[in-house]
């Protein structure tokens, strides 16, 4: 026979399992003893002379000039790498050939080519296009640094294409006949049964797919973006006078910014996953 006291231990401890699973712990516990971890790294480096605290907290500042760039290139590229990519995976399971063979050939194409080489041809020759439409400089290069973000966003979405084709035929047919006997219409039926599901089960690889765009942008700092890596390309050239290991320091604080976006991007999707989640059907969590 438990005691009053005895009882409530045992309902807090049922309590925190079922909030703190232990996987969940295992990360947390992993997680601290990485930052530990790297905080001990930190101090070490300060000690041989390798890290500058001080010329660490007076570049970052400066770093952070382009992180509303990135920000704003990230914000574009998604969105139209996404759009692009359930577009055309719906058009590579449509029952028209032709817009199978549309889907196709956009995939093959811009799976086929390398981003750097889209982001400088769709720069070169929007620049070259505008110069026969307009004088205005400022025009002609801020419409052709635009024409090689959305550059990447179709590269981007030529993956996404094939991961929303792989959900949609994830679903079983007999889903479609079942729509069709209740006398649902075929947009109906791929709006309210198909997609739905399609989705949910291509969630983790999109996820996957926008930490890889996120590094990407990147990318675009060679046609002219004054994004972080052009801040710290600048910064690294300048630091050389000041301190020998400048370099090390700005691209520890560009990893560190980088990884902060791409960690609340994926806990983004992750958040959206568990919305979607059917019981029964998710994986392990780990």
């Amino acid at each position: 026979m438990q005691t009053p006291q005895e009882a409530e231990k045992s309902r807090a401890f049922a309590y925190l399992q079922r909030t703190f699973p232990r996987a969940r712990l295992l990360r947390i516990g992993i997680g601290i003893l990485v930052l530990i971890a790297v905080a001990y790294f930190i101090l070490y480096l300060g000690d041989i002379g390798v890290y500058n605290g001080a010329y660490a907290q007076g570049v970052f500042p400066r770093l952070l000039a382009g992180l509303p760039v990135t920000l704003e290139l990230v914000g574009t590229v998604i969105p139209v790498g996404f759009c692009l990519g359930l577009f055309f995976g719906w058009a590579r399971t449509s029952r028209s050939a032709f817009l199978r063979g549309v889907g196709a050939t956009y995939v093959e194409f811009f799976r086929g080519m390398p981003p750097l080489a889209l982001i400088f041809f769709s720069f070169l020759i929007a620049t070259l296009a505008l110069q026969q439409l307009t004088r205005d400089p400022f025009v002609i290069r801020n419409t052709s640094l635009w024409i090689g973000v959305l550059a990447l966003g179709f590269h981007s979405g030529a993956y996404q294409a094939e991961i929303i084709r792989a959900g949609l035929l994830s679903v079983p047919t007999g889903q479609l006949e079942a729509a069709d006997a209740i006398g649902m219409s075929r947009f109906q039926s791929t709006f309210r049964v198909v997609l739905p599901q399609a989705f949910r089960v291509s969630l983790p690889a999109i996820g996957n797919e926008f930490s890889s765009v996120i590094k990407d942008t990147s990318l675009l700092n060679l046609i002219g973006f004054y994004d972080l890596i052009q801040v710290a390309i600048l910064n690294m050239y300048a630091g050389f006078a000041q301190y020998i290991y400048a370099p090390l320091i700005l691209w520890i604080w560009i990893a560190v910014l980088y990884f902060i976006i791409t960690f609340g991007v994926n806990r983004t999707v992750r958040a959206i996953e568990n919305t979607f989640r059917v019981p029964g059907l998710e994986a392990a969590e780990l």
